[in-house]
């Protein structure tokens, strides 16, 4: 019983789309990630040869929160650039190419820089038990 109470406060806590909801003892937290580029480029291992793309995950949640944010936050395809952000399990998955396949990490990091220009920063939804 207490489960179908929890779950149900869960699905009106996240229909309600607010920045900090409570229902019950489930609070549903609007968390912003911010300074993508900069996280994102420190994490990116073996950048000396091309590859069809680099990629880095950045995690936004801590221990005792439950993700709620799924699916594509940032995209940016064109003939010139191939950018995707992707949150999934806490994670926002970035990954990033310039249009020649293999691409150049130099080539990609522009692209991810033009991605993240108008905003460098992703809102994402979480839940915590108090």
């Amino acid at each position: 019983m207490k489960l179908f109470f929890v779950l149900a406060s869960m699905i009106l806590a996240f229909s309600a789309n607010a920045a900090d909801r409570k229902v019950g003892n489930v609070i549903a937290v609007e968390r912003e990630v911010n300074d993508l580029y900069n996280t994102c480029i420190g994490k990116v291992e073996d950048t000396a040869k091309p590859k069809s793309f680099f990629s880095c995950g950045i995690k936004y949640t801590t221990d005792g929160e439950l993700p709620v944010s799924k699916g594509r936050v940032l995209k940016l395809i064109d003939d010139k650039c191939s950018v995707v952000g992707e949150t999934m399990n806490g994670v926002l998955l970035i990954t990033f190419a310039g249009s020649q396949n293999p691409s150049n990490f130099e080539a990609s990091r522009l692209c991810l820089e033009r991605a993240l220009s108008p905003k460098d920063s992703v809102k994402v939804i979480l839940y915590t038990l108090e």
